[in-house]
């Protein structure tokens, strides 16, 4: 099984860095071999042939000027090394007008006039007017016989068709030897073999230790990875690599800490939990059997404290289902214009009849006729749970401040105590399930403790701006914001 485990991963990095190295080297020496071996005679070819075009091209441009076109075709001999001869014709007849011969191989002045009358009509015959034509000089018969057969080059014979600014007929015929590419590619093949054989044992080499410097990091990233399980892993195992690699481990660092503060988030939640289950049920427990084992106990004081504390069970779980569906994206919203300060006053004139009887008293400054387009049954559960932690962790004075204020398009509502304050650096925390700061914060007297995580996943599924703000000894003060709608409802 951990065979086909490792097989379904594929290679490691350092056998696939090796490979695409290896595998570029042979591409890079086999593309070597095509153009410097199997193409090079072809290459020259078409270099030779270019020279000869352009060259011809220089002797056109000057020759209805005879003196010009004479030291055209001397510096164009010179500079290629090629034989130059540039014929008028009056009627049938040729006449050199220019003529450079520079080597005793020169096959303009060593074959006959038929030969080059043939290469003129066949340049006629194209519609280019060019004709070229490569000789192979071993068994050509020529007059020059002072060098061995098998070491002459080949020769291109190139012509050209023209007509003069008279309206004359004439040819230019260009000459140039071509170096034996075979010696050349016999010499060229020696040296690649041992520069392919040389190449391909330091791309070998070369690839392995890249491979090392690559995979090493990431191997040590992995290795330490693991250790995530155990929320051991900081990084300090991991040798400094690459910059992305020093961006992963710092990310693996990063999350490794954050993963530590989920699971002791989490710790506490399940104890929290426990605790605020414990308690109904051993009041539940309790009482029942006291109903049950003592006679006369069975009264409706009693049974209404069974009653609450089942009430406050409910509440719990169902605070526990719905801060659940609204962090997995299963809770929908349904918008829909609605008076705010409508829904503002409901709420506190409910809320009232509830605390009132303890000395709570809620103060609300609302703003009439401003609709928003949100989920009612949502924004007024929003409402209740600010009202309600506010008025457990109220002053003495028992006062809560409901303050509903418009400032360009938007409306914020707010929600102040007069309680302890939360200290500065608490204050991001306190959105988080079940937070508590020893000596100065602490659940809702007979709430979930969950209250201002709902409040906080309600308001970001509606996209709305919120937020606390609070200081030791003066209270605090939670709000949210909505954009205004300006249409009547009708």
């Amino acid at each position: 099984m951990k065979k086909e485990r490792t097989a379904r991963r594929g290679g490691g990095v350092k056998n696939k860095i090796v490979i695409y190295l290896v595998v570029f080297v042979l591409i890079v020496i086999g593309l070597l071999w095509v153009f410097q071996i199997l193409l090079l005679d072809k290459i020259y070819s078409a270099i030779v042939q270019n020279t000869l075009y352009r060259s011809s091209e220089s002797i056109l441009d000057d020759i209805n000027d005879e003196d010009a076109l004479t030291e055209t075709v001397k510096y164009i001999s010179q500079e290629y090394e090629m034989c130059i001869s540039v014929f008028r014709f009056e009627g049938n007849t040729g006449y050199p007008i220019a003529n450079s011969h520079i080597n005793s191989s020169c096959l303009l002045h060593s074959i006959n006039e038929d030969s080059l009358s043939n290469y003129y009509k066949k340049a006629l015959a194209n519609d280019s007017g060019i004709y070229v034509h490569r000789v192979t000089l071993r068994g050509f018969g020529t007059t020059f016989h002072a060098r061995p057969s098998s070491s002459l080059p080949d020769s291109v014979i190139y012509t050209r068709a023209v007509t003069m600014a008279d309206g004359a007929n004439a040819v230019i015929f260009l000459n140039s030897d071509m170096t034996p590419v075979s010696a050349t590619v016999r010499t060229l093949t020696v040296m690649l073999v041992f520069i392919s054989v040389l190449t391909l044992i330091l791309a070998v080499a070369l690839a392995y230790f890249i491979a090392w410097r690559v995979s090493a990091p990431i191997a040590d990233v992995n290795r330490e990875a693991k250790k995530l399980v155990n929320n051991t892993y900081d990084g300090r195992n991991v040798r400094r690599g690459y910059r992305e690699i020093n961006e992963l481990s710092e990310t693996l660092t990063y999350a490794a800490h954050e993963l530590s503060k989920v699971d002791r988030m989490q710790k506490e939640l399940i104890s929290n939990i426990s605790h605020d289950l414990r308690t109904p049920l051993t009041l539940i427990e309790g009482y029942t059997e006291m109903m049950r084992d003592i006679p006369g106990e069975n009264t409706p004081e009693n049974m209404q404290v069974v009653i609450d504390e089942t009430k406050r069970l409910s509440t719990l779980v169902s605070d526990l289902l719905e801060l659940s569906r609204l962090e997995t994206g299963k809770q929908t919203i349904y918008p829909a214009v609605f008076d705010l300060g409508e829904a503002l006053r409901d709420t506190v004139s409910r809320v009232m009849k509830l605390y009132e009887p303890d000395g709570y008293r809620v103060i609300l400054n609302d703003v009439d006729g401003v609709f928003v387009n949100a989920d009612k049954t949502r924004i007024l559960q929003v409402l209740y749970n600010l009202i309600g932690n506010a008025v457990s962790y109220t002053g003495a004075d028992k006062t809560v401040t409901v303050d509903e204020t418009v400032s360009e398009g938007v409306v914020r509502v707010a929600v102040t105590d007069t309680g302890e304050g939360i200290a500065k650096e608490n204050l991001p925390l306190i959105w988080d399930r079940y937070y508590k700061v020893e000596g100065t914060h602490r659940r809702g007297v007979g709430g979930s403790g969950l209250g201002l995580s709902i409040v906080k996943e309600i308001l970001t599924l509606h996209g709305a701006k919120f937020g606390v703000s609070s200081e030791l000894g003066h209270g605090s003060t939670f709000w949210f914001e909505l954009p205004i709608v300006r249409e009547e409802i009708k």
